[in-house]
């Protein structure tokens, strides 16, 4: 089982952030192997919530369930980094009436902050600081996707991650 550090469940949901954020109640909370309350941070985090809670496959699940260290290539320095999901799941093996299970860790993340941006074409103040915010975030995640690739291989996990392209938020 995995445990949760308690500080992130510390930052508590606000209207203010931009994002749907609240608790969620699991109907099926013996699967959620973490410490309550869950929170979501985002509605595309929400509708993860709601697919571990209802989903026969998924045998246990956590929200933030540990924290990274990552090093941010633009700051130079090491930050915290708290991976959405674990998730464990169970799969049927094709051709068989036997079951594997593989443990995951969820990221969720917007298709855009994934991809490098393309500079902006007029070269306005407002548009240079939109492409220099972009382009940071874009590389911050690239340090945590990394942190998180190198964590989950030690542990033998894989990684899962979440866009608005992803079926699960159709």
């Amino acid at each position: 089982m995995l445990t949760v550090p308690m500080s992130i469940k510390k930052v508590k949901p606000t209207a203010k952030s931009g994002f749907k954020q609240g608790y969620y109640k699991p109907q099926n909370p013996n699967k959620y192997q973490g410490p309550m309350p869950i929170i979501y941070r985002s509605s595309w985090e929400r509708k993860v919530c709601h697919w571990c809670d209802h989903n026969a496959d998924v045998i246990r699940w956590t929200s933030e369930p540990f924290s990274l260290k990552y090093f941010n290539l633009l700051t130079k320095k090491f930050h915290k980094y708290y991976p959405d999901f674990y998730v464990k799941l169970k799969t049927k093996v094709e051709g068989s009436d036997e079951y594997t299970y593989q443990d995951y860790i969820i990221e969720v993340k917007p298709k855009a902050q994934l991809k490098k941006p393309a500079p902006p074409r007029k070269k306005t103040k407002k548009a240079l600081e939109n492409y220099k915010w972009a382009y940071e975030t874009y590389v911050r995640n690239l340090c945590k996707t990394d942190a998180l690739q190198k964590a989950a291989k030690t542990r033998n996990f894989k990684v899962m991650l979440l866009t608005e392209d992803s079926k699960l938020f159709k």
